[in-house]
């Protein structure tokens, strides 16, 4: 057999050897068939790459090319509002070109190092206002004395600087990953400077339109003066207005970039079918006088070092600081929206540091202030053109324009640029001003308001400071309102006798327990002391009292032992509980409170220190920081022995003084819970047998059964736990009772120190009873139970219930 299976296997083998000849001879027999099949899939799928790869690519080109639409109008009229004052009017051209080459610039940057490949990165309106002011208050400080090239050489070389020096402070805020310290501006003072960005482009809108200067209410007003010059507005505030009505009714950018190009596409067919010349209309006033174009040197000859007045830099610094606080607010803001839009999670600081490097590199070389055009990013996004083709279109379509040989507003319609800039003046307006209504308080709406007008009326830095104020205001007449302290009932945890319990149950009202929390500050300090005083009760003088004076003409005659004590607040103000008691302990929970200032220990917690020291109330503090601890200290409102570590810790101790203080009525309560435990009928004496015990009777130690529970009618009972003495209880209690129903072993011991009287039911007894006397039984249950739930129900911290009963179980 076991030659037979060798010889199979070599049959097997051969067989399979010759199989696999057979089909390596069948592959071979054919290779040009197989060659020529092959190389069609793969001619197929590279001509299928090709399509697609093409399809791309054209699709991105056509992107770039709408995005190149919609930036390069708006950068003109962003020039206008950089180069507001009348010394840059000569040097338009020149400046115009530099705005978009600086655009080029972060475009180039954000194309290269954000991690979103579609996204549009320009000169921004943001920082622009900042800038303007910047420049306007240079030209206004050299004066006319100054020659003209040396104002705009000293003001574009200042606004390069600040802007580099911007681009530094967002590279170092992203690597320390502080983009949110941006959120720290208030939003309604970013919604005044939104708007006032919103009426800026106004003025320049109305400027382009005109020719004139146009940079405040009062110049704008005097557009209206000349028929003529109103007329040229028409077509730029239409433009506007029609374009907004695109953009808001057509989500659409091919749709609104179409919009764009049909108005200059319009105006020169009318002027073709007016037989209107490219004079006339600048004779009109329509287009601007013909110009020589600005040439790659002229715009290099703008930065002659030697001309720039150094001493004008320092002066902007807080208008620099201004702009770094908004630039990056707003370009956080810009993140924010791109990242809902995309559903997925950016890295704010690392975009943070892609403005910050986008915005050091245009100003080294003499550009301004940009960053994320979130609708044109979006935009491009939606087009699934996930490429950076886009930016590379952008960027070739804007130097074009810097290289062009020809003055583009020398061939382009004022209105054309105007109506871009008053497109985007309408939409921020109304949106911040108007619509934001629906978003804020009615406070925070009027700091808007009030920010807005602060920034019209006075200078830009000066008008954010006002904002900020009047939200830091804002904010305080909201936070003193939050409540900071409330007084609530609240007992201990601690493990209480059934008489104990009776007592505190009796005196509890005379604890007035106060939970604060957060920051404890100046305005706060009216809240408090009205909220405790008001639920602090002490006793009315009245006439006849040792205290007073006993020549008082309207002394009570009243015998003393029939005098009702009269009840009043802290404050002198009447009681409002008929229930009142008067107050022996106050304790002032501090675990929530984060800070204090001294303002609020003197004006408040000294005080009410005071007042409650001249009715002998102890003020117990709970859960006081150290810092909170040192504040109270040093102001001399109380001493170290008056702190606890917790709220728990110090309503222990004021029970304990006040069952300390109630030994003389205990007897009587004793005597009513022997009579409920002995006089509800003649058979309770069937069920629980009576003991009399003397000194030093052991009831059970440690590690017996419990099989039986007590009730101490008379005598003291004292537990350890083999070692150490842990408590002692009186007459009138319950013990033992807790490991009856639990089912537990003794923890302790339990020892008579007097002689004792008790009530001993044990569980076979209970048992029968159940059986024998069910009503009995339940009567019994319910105040055992009644007994062992009390101390339960006196704690609102589920964690301190736990731990209370866990220590009962180990007891």
């Amino acid at each position: 057999m076991d030659s037979l299976n060798h010889d199979n296997s070599r049959i097997s083998r051969l067989s399979q050897l010759s199989m696999v000849s057979t089909k390596r001879k069948t592959n071979l027999e054919s290779p040009r068939h197989t060659l020529l099949h092959s190389n069609g899939k793969l001619d197929a799928g590279i001509h299928k790459d090709k399509q697609q790869n093409l399809a791309h690519v054209t699709n991105a080109i056509m992107y770039g090319i709408i995005n190149s639409i919609l930036t390069i109008p708006t950068m003109y009229g962003y020039a206008v509002i950089l180069f507001s004052h009348n010394d840059f009017e000569d040097f338009m051209p020149a400046l115009s070109k530099l705005v978009i080459f600086s655009s080029v610039v972060h475009q180039v940057t954000f194309t290269l190092m954000s991690s979103l490949p579609f996204s549009i990165g320009q000169v921004q309106d943001a920082g622009l206002i900042f800038l303007s002011r910047m420049a306007t208050s240079i030209c206004d400080s050299l004066g006319d004395d100054v020659p003209v090239a040396a104002k705009v050489t000293t003001s574009i070389v200042t606004i390069g600087i600040a802007t580099a020096s911007l681009g530094v402070c967002l590279v170092v805020m992203g690597k320390l990953k502080l983009a949110a310290l941006a959120s720290y501006l208030p939003m309604p003072v970013i919604g005044g400077y939104l708007a006032f960005i919103g009426i800026f482009c106004f003025y320049a809108g109305l400027a382009l339109c005109t020719g004139l200067v146009v940079n405040n209410i009062e110049s704008m007003i005097s557009v209206f003066d000349n028929a003529h010059d109103v007329l040229l507005c028409v077509p730029g505030v239409l433009g506007g207005a029609f374009l907004l009505v695109v953009s808001q009714r057509y989500d659409n950018s091919f749709i609104l970039s179409g919009a764009i190009m049909i108005m200059p596409v319009a105006f020169f067919f009318i002027m073709l079918v007016g037989g209107i010349s490219m004079d006339d209309a600048r004779d009109g006033g329509w287009i601007d006088p013909a110009k020589d174009h600005a040439t790659i040197s002229e715009l290099l000859d703008l930065f002659d070092f030697n001309e720039v007045h150094w001493e004008q830099l320092p002066k902007q610094f807080g208008t620099w600081v201004g702009m770094v606080f908004i630039v990056a607010f707003s370009s956080c803001l810009d993140i924010a929206a791109i990242e809902l839009d995309m559903g997925s999670k950016l890295d704010f600081n690392h975009e943070l540091k892609t403005v910050g490097w986008s915005n050091v590199f245009s100003g080294l070389l003499g550009g301004y202030t940009g960053s994320y055009i979130f609708s044109q990013t979006i935009f491009t996004y939606r087009s699934k053109t996930n490429s950076r083709i886009v930016g590379v279109c952008v960027i070739i379509s804007e130097f074009a324009i810097v290289l062009a040989p020809v003055s583009v507003m020398s061939y382009v319609p004022r209105f054309f640029f105007a109506a871009t800039l008053i497109f985007i003046a309408i939409d921020l307006m109304i949106e911040w001003l108007v619509l934001t209504v629906k978003k804020m308080s009615k406070r925070e709406y009027a700091v808007l308001w009030m920010t807005f007008v602060a920034v019209n009326i006075v200078s830009l830095d000066v008008g954010m400071l006002i904002g900020v104020g009047i939200a830091v205001v804002n904010f305080l007449l909201g936070y003193v309102r939050l409540p900071v302290v409330s007084r609530k009932p609240r007992a201990s945890g601690a493990a209480r006798t059934l008489q104990e319990r009776r007592v505190l149950d009796k005196t509890q009202g005379s604890i007035a327990y106060f939970e604060f929390s957060g920051f404890l500050f100046f305005g706060s300090s009216v809240q408090i002391l009205d909220s405790v005083q008001k639920t602090v009760y002490v006793r009315k003088n009245v006439p006849g009292d040792v205290d007073s004076n006993y020549l008082d003409a309207d002394m009570s005659l009243t015998p003393d032992e029939h005098r009702i004590p009269l009840i009043e607040c802290l404050d002198g103000t009447p009681a409002t509980s008929t229930d009142a008691v008067p107050t022996k302990y106050v304790v002032m929970d501090f675990t929530d409170v984060t800070a204090m200032d001294a303002t609020a220990a003197r004006s408040a917690f000294l005080i009410l220190q005071k007042y409650c020291s001249n009715h002998s109330i102890t003020v117990l503090y709970a859960g006081a920081l150290p810092s909170i601890q040192s504040v109270l200290v040093k102001n001399d409102i109380t001493g170290d022995e008056s702190f606890y570590s917790s709220a728990e810790s110090a309503l222990e101790h004021c029970e304990n003084q006040l069952l300390g203080s109630n030994t003389l009525t205990s007897s009587v309560h004793d005597e009513e819970m022997a009579q409920q435990f002995t006089g509800f009928d003649d058979s309770t004496d069937q069920f629980f047998q009576k003991l009399q015990v003397s000194v030093g009777h052991e009831f059970y130690g440690v590690g017996e059964p419990a099989d039986c529970f007590y009730f101490l009618v008379r005598g003291r009972v004292a537990f350890n736990n083999g070692s150490t003495a842990l408590m002692e209880t009186d007459a009138g209690s319950l013990f033992g009772e807790v490991d009856f129903f639990s089912h537990h072993e003794r923890q302790l011991v339990a020892t008579a120190t007097e002689p004792c009287t008790v009530l001993e039911m044990r569980r076979e007894t209970y048992k029968s009873m159940q059986e024998q006397n069910p009503e009995l039984w339940t009567r019994i249950r319910d105040l055992v139970l009644q007994s062992m739930a009390t101390s339960l129900t006196k704690n609102t911290s589920k964690s301190d219930v736990s731990i209370r009963v866990e220590q009962e179980r180990q007891t």
